[in-house]
């Protein structure tokens, strides 16, 4: 028997299908999803069991979704043929075979978008169970199934219906229209929306890599095959217009006032950076203009707003702000526009700022944190409003703080500058999540019609510019696909600047290859550090001094810890984002400026500093730049360097001191922000269980802090980096999704707007506020406590009735003149008597009190009741494991892991090492710590026999853990009053530690999380381990990390001449593979024997265990399919778990190892030369989920 499933097809088509439908009835019936019901259900269910062995049968793939457990039931019981067929001219995007009424549309997108509980519609409850998306393309909606075909299931055979092969011509060809494909499936769909339109002979397409753009180009080659299209690579064709010329030097000379203007600046780029290294000299003048021609195009009603972003790499000095200024100010005079600057670091707004101002030039502002009170900032935003402002910059963090409307009023954005774009995806994804969302935040803004409180959000048509001085063209690390991806550019015009700077030289000073004890290193390096500052101070050498850490440098300024002996001097200054000295921010603020003109001037002729100091700073005098030691990749170093030398005729040094021991602080920086796969599980299984919890609802909001005990451990100092790392995980998990399903399995929004605040307002004054202009934001709840008996006994009462508040709304309505977090906290301060207090719903504030919701789950068979007796015993066990293992020795949190998984599995045995002693013992009063910067490790002591007693305090105090210790269910919820109880935070914390619960915390300051699952089953299927699940962002990030630091060993001990060491990096910057061989070089197996190699006092044996089963607590749950399958091979235990080899840190990689048969199984995200250094040696080495199961099961039985 065979059923075929036709997907995405019309009526037209499905009318001439030969086969024999599953179900009578008429096509229009079988595609119309909001008329399924369980009749429909219920007869495809019958029809599906009547199938005879002989029957061929079709149906339409929402039918199919509809019985789909039922047809994998029929596949493995009864043999059933499926083959899926679809529409592959479109791009797994649909549009909908059926209308939608304005009401239905509008309860669809808050579903989709929203928290919302209220009842869903029937109608809308059967859009959703087929479709999981809805997009609006020219008032043409389009609908995405849930794509159960990309779901590796060898029983499903899914075939593409229409041909696809065509070539992609490099031909020089004038297109008919112009299509860039990225990963965004709403744009291209724009495009197929033209394209049908216009019905063009030839299309010019340009695309980015990445899994959804092969997908999307694949549909578009199908396209072209079916309407006899021909398609063609596009090819840039830049025009100057020398009336506009003439207005530009004008506003250069009379408006920005550009000292000694005498025209613009013939800039180089790669003419095919693609293809080859040939040079072409483009004025700034073409690129400012084809700024704006892009501008003026997308305000172009006429030509349906039909744009393109830009894309610009040029390097230091090459004038990047002037490129965006001056088309700022020529749209503002023109079309009255506001241009946005997203800057990473206040400084370099400031500066920016006071610079234009400096040369004449007013009509600019920067809205950041610096603006201490509110008056000040309310004045910033009036003047933008009034128009009073062409150019405003922000941070990410400020744009995605506030609702668009808030900053600007009704002004009409005319350009998007994301200065500095290299930082979108790699602070993105490390201490800067908000930029990895930024392209999120602007697509909605430039594309998606939002409906909020029955009112319609404009969409505005602007373009975005992106500029950065380092980013990767091609490759394997290639960043400017990564950042075009990330901002979700429309077909950007790309200009990739000449990256060679022959005015820098390189004196680098290869001090010690071998890794050297810390207090050695300490001691050399500073040795060379004081010599070379004693010549610069000598002989006035304007200097900036590069730390990994704003410690190192305030350490260094005063000769302190690692830097005893070092030259300190009053000309030195120090330049960093820490207030180390605790000032006010006013006079933080203020001693950065002074320390930042007395450097501009010479005073200070050396800058300590860290990486952010001269991003974009204009200061063309600086002669050397120093880096103690790289804390980040090439393109880091580059951008660093870049700062000498600006001035015309001049010629700086990068100079580097370098010690094989650099490399630790690089490796430490990764390891504070670095995502593993148990996190990613342990997030997927915490927003199930919210999932379970909301019954059922697919939209909901999660509280932060019940998910930072996952993130805690190396390098994490406070809650706040713990919510960054979860916002990171969430976006990981987003796109990863995407990449292997074609659709949003999940989608994340960590902005703060979204908040449901919970009051108990006072019974006697209940009518006041309901009647008050604030009465429509609230909603009554439920009943409140009356007589609720105490912990100790007593009894409590609510003075009233608990309510939900609207916190967005007020905000929105009354207050939206400050950021949302600024509303939000003077919301949850009233009682403060700050001079800068702001008064929020004043009028009827003192009659409610706000509530925190706090739902706890019990996990398993537990009872509430039993927890408490049973984390008491973790306790009791943890201590005297610690006590008699370690006793007053120093020890790792990979020691205690290991003393720990045998009774708690290796994951959790991780979080509990890892969160415990800095919850429990935050001051170090009990547990000792010190760092080894050398092995990049955290080392503890137990100093006194108390440690139990720190644990035990946090569960006895709390008054939650009091409240559902008397409760025999496995749920708990309440309102309770915001209280500082902190014992109750830790408590539960520690609680799901240790997996006894899970619980969340609503309604309170902190901002909550939007999380919409579209398809629940798919991580139910992973969490219950149904569905082996491996995050390849995660994999990619350690593995990137891995490449970036063999980078800079090459570069650092390999090169010699100034020509090789810019060689190489313009090599690297165009994408070339810098640490292949070369091709004509073949480097022989070495033949080393792993048993020599590797260090076995260090490495962990295995001969205490016998079988496979007994090791499975030394590896994460996600590894164990692998190991299971191993085992069946009848293969022996590996000789070692952990090893470590001698002279290397690549041991840090190896999951399991067999010396004496020279072979090793790695972690998956081991990057390929690491992997290929191994096979060098002579050795049999994999990645675990790439395990060779015949050739492994031959070498080791």
């Amino acid at each position: 028997m065979k059923l075929v499933v036709y997907k995405g097809f019309d009526e037209e088509f499905l009318s001439m299908v030969k086969e024999e439908p599953l179900v009578d009835g008429t096509i229009a019936t079988k595609l119309n999803v909001l008329e399924f019901d369980k009749k429909t259900r219920k007869q495809l269910d019958m029809a599906l069991i009547s199938l005879e062995e002989s029957d061929e049968v079709w149906v339409t793939y929402s039918e199919y979704t509809l019985i789909k457990n039922r047809v994998d039931d029929a596949i493995e019981e009864d043999g059933l043929e499926l083959i899926i067929f679809t529409n592959n001219l479109y791009p797994d995007y649909y549009p909908l075979p059926f209308e939608l009424t304005t009401d239905l549309i509008d309860e669809i997108e808050k579903n989709l978008n929203s928290d919302s509980t209220d009842d869903c519609s029937k109608e809308c409850q059967r859009y959703l169970t087929i479709y999981n998306t809805l997009v609006n393309v020219d008032g043409v909606y389009y609908g995405s199934f849930y794509n159960y075909e990309y779901e590796k299931n060898d029983a499903i055979v899914s075939k593409p219906y229409y041909l696809n092969q065509i070539v992609i011509e490099d031909a020089q060809v004038k297109s008919d229209i112009d299509i860039f494909v990225n990963e965004d499936v709403d744009t291209y769909l724009r495009d197929l929306a033209r394209i049908i339109e216009l019905k063009p002979s030839v299309i010019g397409l340009k695309m980015t890599e990445g899994l959804v753009s092969k997908r999307i180009v694949l549909s578009l080659q199908a396209y072209c095959v079916a309407n006899n299209i021909r398609l063609v690579k596009f090819h840039e064709y830049l025009e100057d217009d020398a009336q506009m010329e003439q207005e530009l030097i004008d506003i250069a000379r009379n408006d920005v006032h550009i000292a000694n203007f005498t025209g613009f600046r013939s800039i180089k780029f790669y003419k095919n950076p693609d293809i080859d290294k040939e040079i072409v000299e483009i004025s700034q003048s073409t690129l400012i203009q084809e700024i704006i021609h892009q501008a003026e195009n997308s305000y172009n009603t006429e030509k349906g707003h039909s744009f393109r972003d830009i894309f610009i790499t040029a390097s230091t000095g090459a004038g990047k702000s002037v490129m965006f200024q001056i088309p700022a100010i020529y749209l503002a005079k023109h079309y009255q526009k506001l241009t946005i600057i997203i800057e990473p670091v206040k400084a370099l707004m400031q500066d920016q700022k006071e610079k234009l101002i400096k040369n004449g030039y007013t009509r600019v502002e920067t809205f950041n944190s610096d603006l201490i009170s509110q008056v000040e900032k309310e004045s910033v935003l009036n003047r933008i409003k009034a128009g009073e402002v062409d150019l405003l910059y922000l941070s990410p963090e400020t744009l995605l703080s506030y609702s668009i409307e808030t900053i600007i009023g009704d002004r009409e954005i005319g350009l998007l500058i994301i200065d500095e774009a290299h930082i979108v995806t790699t602070w993105g994804m490390g201490f800067r999540p908000d930029y990895w969302y930024l392209g999120g935040y602007i697509n909605r803004l430039r594309n998606q019609i939002q409906t909020t409180a029955g009112k319609m959000r404009k969409t505005y048509d602007f373009p975005i510019c992106a500029f950065t001085a380092t980013a990767i063209n091609g490759g394997v690390d290639d960043s400017v696909s990564d950042t075009v991806i990330s901002l979700y550019m429309e077909n950007p015009v790309k200009f990739i600047g000449y990256v060679r700077r022959e005015d820098i030289k390189f004196d680098v000073k290869m001090c010690e290859t071998r890794k050297l004890p810390q207090t050695v290193y300490e001691s050399k390096k500073t040795e060379a550090m004081s010599s070379r500052i004693v010549k610069w101070l000598e002989e006035k050498e304007k200097t900036i001094v590069y730390f990994p850490y704003a410690q190192n440098a305030f350490d260094a300024s005063r000769g302190v810890r690692g830097f005893a002996g070092i030259k300190t001097d009053p000309r030195i200054g120090v330049f960093t984002g820490k207030n180390v000295d605790e000032l006010s921010t006013e006079t933080f603020n203020e001693k950065k400026r002074e320390t930042f003109e007395k450097f501009r001037t010479g005073e200070q002729p050396i800058m300590y500093a860290t990486k952010a100091f001269g991003m974009g700073v204009d200061i063309d005098d600086v002669q050397n730049v120093y880096h103690y030691a790289v804390s980040g990749n090439l393109c880091d170093y580059i951008q660093e360097i870049g700062r000498v030398a600006r001035k015309p005729e001049m010629t700086g040094v990068a100079i580097t001191d370098f010690f094989y021991n650099d490399m630790t602080y690089m490796n430490k920086l990764f390891g504070m922000s670095r995502i593993r796969q148990y996190q990613i599980k342990k997030v997927l299984e915490g927003i199930y269980d919210v999932y379970k919890s909301k019954k059922g609802a697919r939209s909901f909001l999660i509280s932060p802090q019940s998910f930072t005990y996952i993130f805690n451990g190396k390098g994490v100092k406070d809650e706040g980096q713990c919510i960054n790392k979860l916002k990171t995980c969430l976006l990981m998990l987003e796109k990863d999704f995407y990449d292997k399903y074609n659709f949003k399995v999940i989608i994340s929004r960590p902005q703060s707007v979204f908040t449901k605040a919970y009051v108990v307002i006072d019974k006697e004054n209940e009518s006041l506020v309901l009647n008050s202009e604030y009465g429509k934001c609230f909603r009554f709840l439920t009943r409140g406590r009356y007589q609720e008996r105490q912990p100790d006994g007593s009894l409590l009462s609510d003075t009233g009735d608990v309510y939900t508040l609207d916190l967005k709304q007020v905000w929105e309505q009354f207050h939206g003149n400050i950021s949302f977090p600024q509303f939000k906290y003077w919301y949850f301060n009233d009682s403060s008597t700050s001079k800068d207090k702001i008064a929020i719903m004043s009028s009827i504030r003192k009659y409610f009190s706000p509530r925190q919701k706090v739902n706890i789950e019990a996990r398993g068979d537990l009872l509430l009741n039993e927890i408490r007796e049973k984390i008491l015993a973790d306790f009791e066990y943890i201590g005297n494991i610690l006590y008699s293992e370690f006793g007053k020795n120093y020890f790792t949190t990979d020691d205690f892991t290991r003393v720990i998984k045998e009774k708690y599995g290796m994951t959790q045995a991780r979080i509990i090492a890892n969160s415990l002693f800095d919850l429990v013992d935050p001051n170090m009063t009990c547990v000792k710590r010190r760092s080894n910067d050398s092995s990049a490790k955290n080392y503890y002591l137990l100093s006194n026999g108390n440690f139990k007693e720190y644990m035990r305090k946090a569960i006895i105090k709390s008054l939650i853990v009091n409240k559902i210790t008397k409760s025999s269910e496995s749920s708990y919820s309440s309102y309770m009053s915001i209280a500082n109880d902190e014992w109750s935070n830790i408590a539960l914390k520690l609680l799901s530690i240790f997996d006894y619960i899970s619980y969340e915390i609503l309604g309170g300051e902190e901002p909550e999380i939007f999380i919409r699952l579209n398809d629940p089953q798919k991580v139910k299927n992973i969490v219950l381990g149904n569905t082996f699940y491996s995050n390849n962002y995660v994999n990619r990030a350690k593995q990137k990390h891995d490449r970036d630091v063999s980078v800079l060993l090459k570069f650092f001990n390999e090169l010699n001449t100034d020509k090789e060491r810019w060689d190489y990096i313009e090599d690297y910057f165009l994408g070339y593979d810098v640490l292949c061989e070369s091709e004509t070089v073949v480097e022989p197996v070495s033949n080393v024997e792993m048993s020599k190699a590797i260090d076995k006092e260090k490495s962990y044996p295995t001969h205490q265990y016998k079988k496979w089963r007994d090791l499975n607590l030394f590896f994460d749950e996600n590894d164990h399919i692998i190991i299971d399958k191993i085992a069946e091979l009848g293969v022996t235990i590996p000789e070692y778990l952990s090893t470590v080899l001698k002279k290397s840190d690549w041991g840090n990689n190896i999951l399991m190892s067999w010396p004496s048969k020279n072979v090793l199984i790695c972690q998956q995200d081991t990057a390929d030369h690491i992997l290929s250094g191994f096979k060098k040696k002579g050795w049999i080495a994999y990645r675990i989920y790439e395990v060779d199961m015949e050739e492994i099961s031959e070498v080791l039985k």
